[in-house]
């Protein structure tokens, strides 16, 4: 039995039952509501006694672990709630975004921060499909009541990785999903549960690192960003997650082997990339995807980990296969005819 690449086919299952193509919205419709929004409509709802995390807003703070002099991102900053709870942690020799797709939200962020003296605080409108963040720019990003409103889930989180520092981490509090204990608001308005939601975040390249329990109807998690390699460098993804991201358009597949193995049989689903033109210059891979996990396949599992190393230097999230050609066809891919 392939060791990593066959552990995680149930999470994959749950991922299936509630993931669509990738390329469009995951929930068309979801931020209709924050175009052109009322600002202090939303002020009263989400600023009140009864709401969940703001009743716990304290407890919520505390389990960031914000030092001073850090980097500190709130996506969906919404009104401000959280960023002007946040931002004197990191204090003023450090940075904190205020990060919302409205941009009535944001100016409203940073105008009651600046009320507020925190100074510190930079608003950032951001896109369906990125938090418009510069590489390396943060060291932690805090994600409450918010990712289920991500229409482009991978694409809004692969930013987010790119954003993160080496060692950064993310902050996700969001609303438990589970039939016959979540009202029917939580469960007509929120798209999947917690274990479909945790496995995209690792998908995107994250490992959980940690959890509270002080919440009820919901949870609170703590992410590393993640290569995730094996020690031997090879992708920890599974075979079922390969498939399942090939096939809604998250991912697409390279095979680095050389014309002449190409010639002689080849996946259906890939396209030749050889290492030997990889290893002449970045003009081999100028209509490759930056937007998409790329997974890349040789004979034996070996040819790939030189191939990751060049396309990782160039920002291409990169997944290099364990299996050859091939261990492929056996579990399941299809070569072309």
């Amino acid at each position: 039995m392939k060791p990593v690449l066959l552990q995680a086919v149930t999470a994959c299952v749950l991922l299936t039952s509630v993931c669509v193509a990738q390329k469009e919205s995951v929930r068309p419709g979801i931020n209709d509501s924050f175009k052109a929004p009322d600002v202090s409509t939303f002020v009263e709802r989400f600023e009140k006694e009864g709401r969940e995390v703001y009743d716990h807003r304290e407890a919520i703070a505390k389990a960031c672990n914000i030092k001073p002099g850090m980097s500190v991102a709130d996506i969906g900053a919404g009104t401000g709630l959280f960023t002007r709870l946040l931002a004197p942690q990191v204090g003023k020799e450090g940075e904190f975004f205020a990060v919302d797709i409205a941009k009535e939200f944001v100016d409203h962020v940073v105008a009651t921060s600046r009320e507020a003296g925190l100074t510190q605080v930079k608003g950032v409108v951001c896109t369906p499909t990125s938090t418009e963040l510069p590489a390396d720019s943060i060291d932690l990003a805090f994600i409450c009541d918010t990712y289920h409103h991500f229409e482009f889930p991978y694409k809004t989180m692969r930013s987010l990785h790119n954003a993160l520092k080496d060692g950064g981490k993310v902050v996700l509090v969001e609303f438990e999903r589970e039939e016959g204990k979540s009202s029917d608001w939580i469960m007509g308005h929120v798209r999947a549960g917690k274990s479909t939601f945790l496995e995209e975040i690792r998908l995107a390249g994250f490992e959980v690192e940690s959890e509270e329990n002080f919440l009820e109807t919901s949870y609170l998690v703590r992410f590393v960003k993640s290569n995730r390699r094996t020690p031997q460098g090879h992708t920890s993804d599974s075979v079922a997650n390969v498939k399942q991201l090939l096939g809604d358009g998250t991912a697409v597949l390279i095979d680095v082997r050389e014309q002449q193995e190409w010639d002689a049989g080849h996946l259906q689903a890939a396209k030749l990339v050889p290492l030997s033109e990889l290893r002449q210059g970045p003009e081999a891979t100028a209509k490759l995807p930056k937007n998409q996990v790329i997974y890349c396949h040789c004979r034996s599992g070996r040819r790939v980990l030189a191939a990751a190393e060049i396309l990782s230097a160039q920002g291409f999230d990169i997944r290099p296969l364990p299996l050859g050609f091939d261990a492929l066809v056996a579990e399941g891919f299809e070569t072309a005819k």
